[in-house]
């Protein structure tokens, strides 16, 4: 069970000074960074290193789909699972310039970035991955797109992690779900082996499947 991110003073650093910097040169990314930074954002990602890393033997290269600033799974991802290569593709350019200063001491050795819509370009020609992330299902078009746009990935061999939520109040909550079945058919996973739902601490329920 993974109970806690490792804060560890490298961490610490790196956090600090990317928030004073998002405060003098991008404030529009305070709330965002907030945002980011729940409690209910962070069970959500424990809970998915704690059952992914019942696969961590096969996991090694992962894609991670819309990871925003990604400051709390790539950590977990890399202390836990011990992933040796992460690529988050983003829409946005500056969440990803934050997200590189998030997570400097990971900088061009295992963390990556590329600006891509995922659901409308395919992935990077140089990236094969093993294992795909989407903790943002509700805010996309359903997987299965992702899915018809990556065939030379070889789909079937990989590995997916998806989350996603029945909330639809708001308003870029463009495809929630209505439980874990729902998810993997939209993702048209063939073998389910982990399906579940959790209660976050906003009382927001989530949804996860790791299948292939």
């Amino acid at each position: 069970m993974v109970d806690y991110i490792k804060f560890t003073p490298e961490m610490s650093n790196n956090w600090s000074r990317t928030i004073r910097w998002a405060e003098n040169h991008q404030p529009w990314h305070s709330k965002r960074i907030v945002d980011a930074s729940t409690v209910s954002q962070l069970e959500s990602k424990l809970w998915l290193a704690t059952e992914l890393a019942k696969f961590k033997d096969e996991v090694n290269d992962v894609a991670l789909l819309g990871g925003w600033f990604a400051h709390i799974i790539v950590p977990l991802l890399v202390d836990e699972i011990e992933v040796k290569n992460i690529y988050n593709y983003d829409i946005c350019r500056d969440s990803l310039m934050l997200s590189y200063k998030f997570n400097r001491r990971y900088k061009h050795d295992i963390y990556h970035v590329r600006t891509k819509n995922i659901m409308i370009n395919w992935i990077s020609k140089d990236h094969k991955p093993d294992t795909i992330i989407n903790t943002s299902c509700e805010h996309m078009f359903p997987m299965w797109r992702f899915r018809e746009l990556n065939k030379e990935l070889n789909p079937e061999k990989h590995l997916y992690v998806l989350q996603s939520t029945d909330d639809d109040q708001y308003d870029d909550h463009i495809n929630c779900v209505s439980g874990p079945d729902e998810l993997a058919e939209q993702a048209k996973l063939s073998d389910v082996y982990y399906s579940g739902s959790l209660t976050l601490d906003n009382g927001m329920t989530r949804f996860m499947v790791i299948g292939r």
